[in-house]
C-alpha cells in the first residue's frame, strides 16, 4: 500500500487529517517523493513551482529535503511519514534474521522532539494501527514487526549503530543553535546517518524552516532546486502555500515587524541577513593536537581575558595567551558552567592569571563594575576592553585567515568559533554574534585575548 492510499483509508491515517482539502499540497509533494502519478494541473503546477523542475523519477527520491515556513505543517507530516515507512513499506523483509530496523526522527531539541512523538502517537490512535504498537518507550514505539520508531533529540551519536529503514529530520537548518544539541551542524547529522540508511536503501526526509545560507540544507538547495538532474528532491514553499488555513494577517504582521526573520519563518526563504562567518575546516585547521593547555614558561609575558557573567545563566570565561613569533598562542581556555557565585569564579580566575605572571586583565566590554573592584580584591587590575565582542571577532577574522593564532584542543571553543554568524544589520552594519539559543563566552575571551597579545601596549617575550 502506498502513503497516500494510506492517508486515504479511515482505518489508517485518514482521521489524523480532519479536513484533508486542505492538505493537499503536501499530499502532491508526497506523490512526487514517492514517485507517485502527480493528478491534475493545479496539482502539477504546485509541484514545478515548488521545485522548479519539471520533470520527477518515476521511482521517487531517496533523498527529500521540504524547506517550508513556521506552521505549514511540516511536524505532523513527518510524523506520518515515519509511521507509514515503520509499519507499511515492507522494510521488515530486507532486514536479516535477528535485525531490526530503526525509524529515527532527529530533533534539535528535546522539546522539539517530543512534539513530534507526540504526532506519532496521534498517528497510530486508530484500532489498526494501535495494534500494531506493542510498546511505547520514553523514546519512542517499538512495533510488532521488529521495527522501532525512535526520537533522537540533538545527538548524532545515537544514530550510530543503527539499521535505518528511514530517517527524519525535523527541523533540519536549526542543529547547533540550541546549547542541548550536541549536533554541531546539520551537515554532521547527515553525514552520521547515511551510511546506516544504505544497507535497506532507506529514505532520508529533511523538513524544516529555512534560516542561515551555510550547511547541508543550504547546499542541496543551492545544488538541486531548479535542476531536473539528481535524486535529492528540494521542495521549498512559503507557508501559506502548504497551509492555506494560516491567515495572511499573520504574515503580513510578521514582515512589517522584521522582514529578514518573516522572509524565513513564513516565506520559505533563506535569510539574507546570516552567514557563515569562520568555517569549522579553517578553526579545525588552527587547533594542535592533544594540546589541552599550555604551562607556564619562563621570561614569557602573557595576557589574560575575562568574560564574566552574573552567573545565574550565562558562562563566564578565561583565556590566557602570548605571542611567539609572530602569532598568538593560546596558553589556557576555560569556562565556568553557572550558577555560580561570579566572586568565587573571579577568585579562581585569579590565582590562574597569577600562575601565568599576569598581574592586569582585560575583560568583555559590557562587565559590570562589580568585576573591577572584585579583581581588584584579588590583587589584579581591571580594564575593560574599548571594543565590543563584534568588533573583537572582525579583528579575529584575519588572523584566523593567515593561521596567526594557534589554538588549544578544546571541542567547545571550536564549536563556538565555528558557530558564530555574520549578522547585517540597518544601515548596512555588520554584526557578528553568537546564533539563537547558543553561547559564545569562550570565543569571546579568545578573540579578546589575541587581540591583546596583538596590541601595541602589550610587552611581550620569546619573539
Amino acid at each position: 500500500m502506498n502513503i497516500l492510499k494510506a492517508i486515504k483509508d479511515d482505518n489508517l491515517f485518514a482521521p489524523f487529517y480532519d479536513h484533508p482539502a486542505t492538505w493537499q499540497n503536501w499530499f502532491t509533494a508526497l506523490r512526487v517523493m514517492y514517485g507517485l502519478p502527480v493528478l491534475g494541473e493545479q496539482a502539477n503546477a504546485v509541484a514545478e513551482q515548488c521545485t522548479g523542475r519539471d520533470d520527477f523519477l518515476d521511482d521517487g527520491f531517496d533523498t527529500a529535503l521540504f524547506l517550508t515556513g513556521r506552521r505549514s505543517g511540516k511536524s505532523r507530516v513527518a510524523a506520518t511519514i515515519a509511521a507509514y515507512e515503520a509499519v507499511l513499506a515492507g522494510h521488515e523483509v530486507k532486514l536479516a534474521k535477528g535485525e531490526f530496523g530503526v525509524v529515527a526522527i532527529c530533533a534539535p531539541t528535546k522539546w522539539q522532539g517530543r512534539i513530534v512523538k507526540d504526532y506519532v502517537r496521534a498517528v497510530f490512535d486508530v484500532p489498526l494501527l494501535r495494534q500494531e504498537v506493542h510498546k511505547e518507550t520514553a523514546d519512542g514505539f517499538e512495533l510488532r514487526n521488529g521495527t522501532r520508531i525512535e526520537i533522537q533529540a540533538g545527538d548524532w551519536r545515537t544514530i550510530r549503530g543503527f539499521t535505518l529503514v528511514a530517517a527524519i529530520v525535523d527541523e533540519a537548518c536549526f542543529f547547533g543553535y540550541d546549547a542541548e544539541c550536541k549536533v554541531r551542524s546539520d551537515t554532521e547529522l547527515i553525514r552520521a546517518i547515511k551510511p546506516s540508511l544504505a544497507t535497506v536503501r532507506g529514505k532520508l526526509v529533511c523538513i524544516s524552516s529555512p534560516y542561515a545560507k551555510k550547511g547541508w540544507c543550504y547546499t542541496q538547495w543551492k545544488k538541486h532546486w531548479g535542476s531536473n538532474a539528481g535524486r535529492v528532491l528540494v521542495w521549498n514553499s512559503p507557508s501559506t502555500v502548504m497551509n492555506p488555513t494560516l491567515p495572511q494577517a499573520v504574515v503580513d504582521e510578521a514582515l512589517a515587524e522584521d522582514l529578514q526573520a518573516a522572509k524565513s519563518e513564513y516565506l520559505g526563504e533563506f535569510r539574507d541577513d546570516v552567514a557563515e562567518f569562520l568555517p569549522r575546516a579553517m578553526v579545525e585547521s588552527l587547533v594542535v593536537p592533544n594540546r589541552v593547555e599550555v604551562l607556564p614558561y619562563p621570561d614569557t609575558r602573557y595576557v589574560g581575558f575575562v568574560d564574566i557573567s552574573g552567573g545565574r545563566v550565562d558562562d563566564a570565561a578565561l583565556a590566557i595567551a602570548h605571542r611567539e613569533h609572530g602569532k598568538a598562542v593560546l596558553d589556557f581556555a576555560k569556562v565556568y558552567k553557572p550558577p555560580f557565585n561570579p566572586h568565587e569564579v573571579i577568585g579562581r580566575m585569579a590565582e590562574e592569571l597569577k600562575r601565568y605572571g599576569i598581574r592586569r586583565v582585560t575583560g568583555d566590554n559590557y562587565a559590570a563594575e562589580f568585576v573591577a573592584r572584585s579583581f581588584e580584591g584579588c590583587g589584579l587590575r581591571y580594564t575593560k576592553c574599548e571594543k565590543a565582542k563584534s568588533a573583537l571577532y572582525a579583528e579575529l577574522l584575519p588572523r584566523i585567515c593567515s593561521k596567526g593564532v594557534e589554538l588549544l584542543d578544546v571541542p567547545l571553543l571550536v564549536d563556538q568559533l565555528a558557530g558564530l554568524e555574520r549578522r547585517v544589520r540597518a544601515g548596512g552594519k555588520d554584526i557578528i554574534d553568537h546564533p539563537p539559543n547558543g553561547k559564545d563566552d569562550l570565543a569571546n575571551a579568545v578573540a579578546g585575548v589575541t587581540e591583546a597579545t596583538f596590541s601595541r601596549h602589550t610587552h611581550v617575550g620569546r619573539l
